[in-house]
């Protein structure tokens, strides 16, 4: 991993194949799980044609901030959105929350690299200064794109 470049260290790379030690296969085996149980819910469920209420066959309570205010919060329409997606029905999943394919597509790499990691022992390394610099603006354009949302409704 490391190593001395001309007398520096060198700077890991931004993502590495490396080994899985035994115990951390668990960690994977539960992330598995999690990815697996997800699209089943998603499955399971119908998106609502409104783009948002599809959590509520699962028992749960509408949105507090669209049942007060009328508009949408951030993550209004998240669950529609995965459902749709999962269901190929891409124009509801957009319409419902476009954030909706961006947890899709980082479920499937993350149940891909678990399966990986249970089978063939091996896993992605991400740097990690590089991984936390892209969750903070994948989560900026989330609280952007769900303000302008909230205004625009």
């Amino acid at each position: 991993m490391g190593g001395m470049i001309q007398g520096r260290a060198a700077r890991p790379r931004w993502i590495e194949f490396v080994p899985v030690a035994g115990w951390a296969r668990w960690s994977h085996a539960l992330l598995l799980l999690g990815v697996v149980v997800m699209f089943g819910v998603g499955f399971y469920l119908t998106p609502n044609p409104a783009g948002h209420g599809t959590h509520q066959q699962l028992g749960l309570p509408p949105c507090t901030i669209y049942f007060l205010t009328g508009r949408p919060c951030p993550s209004c329409g998240l669950t529609t959105s995965v459902s749709a997606i999962l269901h190929g029905e891409f124009a509801l999943a957009w319409k419902a929350n476009p954030i909706g394919f961006l947890i899709v597509a980082t479920a499937v790499v993350v149940g891909l690299s678990s399966l990986v990691a249970l089978v063939a022992g091996r896993t992605l390394r991400l740097d990690l200064d590089r991984f936390n610099l892209i969750l903070v603006v994948l989560l900026a354009l989330w609280l952007l794109h769900g303000v302008v949302r909230f205004l625009l409704a």
